[in-house]
């Protein structure tokens, strides 16, 4: 049986565009755009769970289910990272 493809996984911090507030910071995993964040990787959360930034009051993301798991949507254009590799 062939082993699982080996994921590299990073903490990096997401803050609001608007105020530059820091948002979360999260468990990373692929090398793609950030699109979406599972719950369960968020290692820390600033915000009130409301999902608007706490700085500026701004919606930066919508809570959907994602292959049976919550996850916060990104909206786009409404955040930034640190921490992410660029190509």
């Amino acid at each position: 049986m062939p082993k699982p493809p080996k994921v590299s996984r990073r903490n990096i911090a997401i803050h609001c565009l608007k105020c530059r507030t820091l948002l979360y910071r999260y468990l990373k995993a692929g090398s793609g755009g950030l699109v979406k964040c599972f719950v369960e990787r968020i290692t820390e959360d600033r915000t009130a769970g409301d999902l608007r930034c706490p700085g500026c009051g701004q919606e930066f993301a919508r809570l959907r289910m994602i292959r049976g798991k919550p996850a916060h949507k990104i909206i786009s254009g409404k955040i930034f990272t640190r921490g992410m590799t660029r190509k």
